[in-house]
């Protein structure tokens, strides 16, 4: 038989293979997705219970402290948990109600829900994120065929993350939109769009902080520059609202928070924030899981172990290559999930920032099944943390943390040099704005 005729059979064997492996992924996802989705619904429309999502009682609970103008008990626990007990008369969360975590500016923007019973303010605010998340889903496709850009709506929203961002009511799909968009300002040399665009991981500042640096790495100072006087902004418009003593009690909350984390978090005694270290998606979560929070000092010495060995990992080999223009896009995908398993807060619902590694490979992606294979590929990927969450959630075992795993193996893989630079994909100018 011909070489040629062998070669062809086998590529339509995997051909064949791999399209039938993509449309059982796609069967999987929907399928788990209309589960979530009709958990989504059951909580948001019924009664509230013990075993619910209660972040949003923090949003709303601040949204009121705006709206009856007292901005300085925003980070203060007996005013939240006052405030949440007229909602739900039971303990929430593992400090027994649900702190406010993000900026003073945040609420701010929140205050409107204040207006509304807690009921109707939380299905607003779900309609809310689902038209962000749908537009997240359009600029990730940006370009694409119809049919693809339907896929991506349909799995992003499938997604657990999605579930718990939604069902949680939290920012994911605000940061994961301002990142997109950053992105496209800066292939776009719109540097003033994409500073301003970035600030609003303000509302999470590790995630604001890891942009800063990764962008001060790769010489983009300008767009750095942006974005802090864009906070400074945000936050003095904001003042007339907020008032001066609730930014600076945020400073100081920061501080609490971040020793919660290097102390247990409430593990070995009462603190700032409270929360399960085991439940998170980045690096802290495995040694949280495997011997326990309670013992703060040797999980802060392996996290930083970790971060550590990761992090020299990723700058001895890509050190040369990233003020390259245009920067490989492998470069840019290990430096989102280096920037989220570093990050001390990462919960599921805010791994549907991985969504961006859709928007660095799909330019490279020319036929609409290879963009149908990275769309799916990377929500499978998100739907690893259903595995870590629920593991916890319901006592079935100690979270497996699949996703971290995954996220570690994926920059392990993608730092290893370059051969064939014409054989890759680059990127715009601008290859990550979530790192």
């Amino acid at each position: 038989m011909p070489v040629g005729t062998v070669r062809s059979s086998a590529d339509d064997h995997f051909k064949r293979w791999s399209t039938s492996a993509l449309v059982t992924l796609i069967i999987v996802i929907v399928g788990l997705g209309a589960l979530w989705l009709t958990w989504l619904g059951q909580e948001v429309t019924g009664p509230l219970t013990q075993s619910g999502h209660h972040d949003f009682f923090a949003f709303y609970s601040a949204a009121s402290l705006i709206r009856d103008h007292q901005p300085q008990l925003l980070y203060d626990s007996q005013a939240l948990t006052g405030l949440e007990r007229q909602i739900f008369p039971h303990p929430t969360g593992y400090a027994g109600y649900m702190p406010f975590l993000n900026p003073p500016a945040a609420a701010a923007i929140l205050s409107p829900l204040g207006l509304l019973p807690e009921q109707s303010a939380r299905l607003v605010w779900l309609a809310i994120n689902i038209v962000v998340a749908i537009a997240c889903a359009l600029l990730l496709t940006s370009g694409c065929d119809v049919r693809i850009r339907v896929l991506t709506i349909v799995a992003l929203l499938a997604s657990f993350p999605a579930f718990q961002a939604l069902v949680e009511g939290q920012w994911s799909f605000v940061l994961l939109l301002a990142a997109l968009g950053a992105l496209a300002a800066g292939r776009r040399d719109s540097p003033w769009l994409a500073g301003a665009l970035l600030s609003v991981f303000w509302l999470k500042p590790p995630l604001l902080l890891f942009v800063l640096v990764w962008l001060l790495v790769t010489r983009h100072w300008r767009i750095a520059a942006i974005a802090v006087l864009a906070v400074i902004a945000i936050t003095l418009v904001a003042l007339p609202w907020t008032g001066i003593a609730s930014n600076l009690n945020y400073v100081g909350y920061l501080g609490g928070v971040s020793l919660a984390h290097v102390s247990g978090a409430g593990a070995a005694g009462t603190t700032t924030w409270e929360g399960a270290l085991p439940n998170m998606e980045g690096l802290i979560g495995v040694p949280a899981t495997i011997i326990g929070q309670q013992n703060a000092v040797a999980v802060d010495l392996i996290t930083a172990a970790m971060a550590a060995a990761l992090v020299a990992l990723f700058v001895v080999t890509t050190r040369s290559h990233l003020r390259e223009r245009p920067l490989h896009a492998r470069y840019a995908i290990a430096a989102v999930a280096l920037g989220l398993l570093l990050d001390p807060h990462l919960y599921a619902q805010d791994c549907v920032l991985i969504a961006m590694v859709i928007a660095l490979q799909l330019p490279a992606a020319h036929s609409v099944r290879t963009q149908a294979a990275v769309v799916i590929g990377v929500v499978a990927v998100m739907e690893l943390s259903a595995l870590d969450t629920l593991s916890v959630e319901y006592g079935f075992l100690r979270p497996p943390h699949l996703l971290t795993l995954a996220l570690i193996a994926s920059i392990i893989a993608l730092v290893r040099p370059v051969k064939n630079r014409l054989a890759a994909h680059p990127l715009g100018h601008t290859a990550s704005p979530v790192n």
